[in-house]
């Protein structure tokens, strides 16, 4: 790296070694800063100015340190369309008196959803990371989860990842559309499959075995079971 980029990266380093003391977690964060400050258009964190200052590296870090803590799964607080329970009984023959059963059923599972990103993220993160990989947590960075730099960070290795293969919108196929930026996913929305074997990078073994083991451990120590 040059000086400027040293300079980024120390500061980036010293953000998030201040608030947490973990070093490993720091260098990561460096890593990403410097990958947004070659590569300005990847950005999704715009403030205004230079997101490079004294005044956004601090935010950006307080950013990534929350957004690596444990998330839980959440019901949806919005109110269920009164005609949905019509629907479950006049369509789908649910008995009336199973009818809330069958909505609270429904928003649980619409909670469990939306966090198997987060926590396949997570999972892929707990063993590519110590290959050299970074997390990009925090959504700092468009249609981009995880980046790997070569030993001077001059190259990076960009990887988009999906939890099945119909989940990608057409404005972040749009981003990635024309750029390095490798996309994987991990089950085939029609069959059930995984696709673990074709993860780019085989010098890790992430499975779906794996993967399950690692949620429901997740989800213990998040019940303090």
């Amino acid at each position: 790296m040059n000086g400027l980029m040293n300079l980024i990266y120390g500061k980036a380093y010293d953000a998030v070694f201040k608030m947490n003391g973990n070093a490993t977690f720091a260098s990561r964060f460096a890593k990403m800063v410097v990958f947004l400050k070659q590569n300005p258009n990847q950005a999704s964190y715009k403030k205004g100015g230079d997101p490079f200052s004294d005044v956004d590296i601090p935010q950006m870090a307080s950013r990534f340190v929350a957004s690596r803590m444990p998330q839980r799964p959440s019901m949806s607080a919005t109110i269920p369309d009164s005609m949905v329970a019509e629907i479950l009984v006049n369509f789908y023959k649910v008995p009336q008196q199973e009818v809330d059963l069958a909505i609270r059923t429904h928003l649980q599972a619409m909670g469990a959803e939306n966090i198997i990103g987060y926590l396949l993220e997570s999972y892929i993160a707990s063993v590519v990371e110590p290959a050299g990989w970074v997390w990009c947590s925090g959504s700092f960075i468009k249609a981009i989860d995880f980046i790997k730099p070569d030993a001077k960070m001059l190259t990076w290795k960009l990887l988009q990842v999906k939890n099945r293969d119909n989940s990608e919108n057409s404005s972040s196929a749009a981003i990635r559309s024309g750029t390095p930026i490798c996309k994987w996913f991990r089950t085939y929305s029609r069959t059930g499959k995984s696709n673990w074997e074709n993860f780019p990078d085989s010098t890790v073994l992430l499975s779906e075995e794996f993967f399950t083991d690692f949620v429901k451990k997740y989800l213990s120590e998040l019940s303090g079971e």
